[in-house]
């Protein structure tokens, strides 16, 4: 045992050190049964936990964040069959400062990325494949709607075309059982509308991961074409509470909310929606955001 000292020569007494994260394992472990109930029969409350803590690894600041906002994502996303934090893309554990918390703690956000938002196209049954991508500075790119809508996009041999700016995005999904494909474009400006409007515009991902996310709009404008799923839905209902800075508590599947309840990690009252409706902004509306018109 090594004994410390102060400058002085006083003994300086030992303290326990705790591991932030053990709570949030120890609280994972302690609701298994539950969290069991709320999962699909593919996933184990095991693997779970696993994944759950190797994104506490990767993302020290996971470690304090609220109990409940951390096992709430967890649960969410494992019962979507989305991993976190893991190189598949599928979605993200994102510790947020909340001005109702101590300074030393953060709320969990999940995000779902969009090869999440693609896997659960695909899943769907209703899809047979989802793709998006960016359109950068010098390549060739031109699409057409009306009677013959089509998407034409050659992108550069320029050795540094990765570094150029990205001018497009796009995604284009094949229906089922059918020769139907549909497709979205967005310009750059347009999606830098949608991002202005997210609560986490200057943070995470959206500085982080940049690409991704435009990829991500182009993904999510594409869903009004699309038929919908259960699962979908859901993590739409995610994204848009995220993106509103608003707690995704509400936004939870019945089943994980319950689990919640029950293991006593947030009470009934939490999962009513008090706040205002969100009202879907106009085309003209993100085109006049975008351009820095008033009025």
């Amino acid at each position: 045992m090594t004994i410390q000292t102060t400058k002085t020569g006083e003994i300086v007494k030992p303290t326990t050190q705790t591991d932030p994260g053990s709570n949030l394992l120890h609280m994972l472990r302690r609701m298994l049964p539950e969290i069991q109930r709320a999962l699909p029969r593919h996933v184990t409350p095991d693997r779970m936990a696993r994944v759950a803590m190797t994104a506490v690894s990767t993302t020290p600041d996971l470690a304090i964040c609220t109990v409940h906002s951390f096992v709430g994502c967890v649960m969410q996303a494992a019962q979507l069959g989305l991993e976190v934090n893991t190189p598949l893309g599928h979605a993200y554990l994102i510790p947020r400062r909340d001005k109702s918390l101590p300074a030393n703690q953060r709320n969990c956000t999940l995000i779902v990325g969009y090869q999440g938002y693609i896997e659960l196209a695909r899943r769907s049954g209703m899809v047979a494949s989802l793709y998006a991508y960016a359109v950068r500075e010098g390549d060739a790119f031109e699409y057409e709607l009306g009677l013959t809508p089509n998407v034409k996009h050659k992108p550069s041999e320029a050795e540094d075309r990765e570094s150029k700016p990205i001018t497009h995005v796009y995604a284009v999904a094949a229906m089922r059982d059918s020769t139907e494909r549909v497709f979205v474009v967005l310009t750059k400006a347009q999606v830098e509308a949608r991002r202005k409007r997210s609560a986490a515009s200057g943070s995470g991902p959206w500085i982080t991961d940049y690409e991704a996310m435009c990829l991500k709009t182009a993904v999510r404008s594409l869903w009004k074409w699309l038929p919908k799923s259960a699962e979908i839905a859901r993590a739409t209902a995610l994204d848009d509470a995220a993106d509103l800075g608003e707690q995704q508590t509400r936004a939870l599947d019945p089943d994980v909310a319950s689990a919640l309840t029950k293991g006593g990690l947030i009470e009934e009252a939490d999962l009513v929606d008090k706040s205002e409706p969100h009202v879907e902004a106009t085309d003209e509306e993100l085109r006049r955001v975008a351009q820095g018109e008033q009025g």
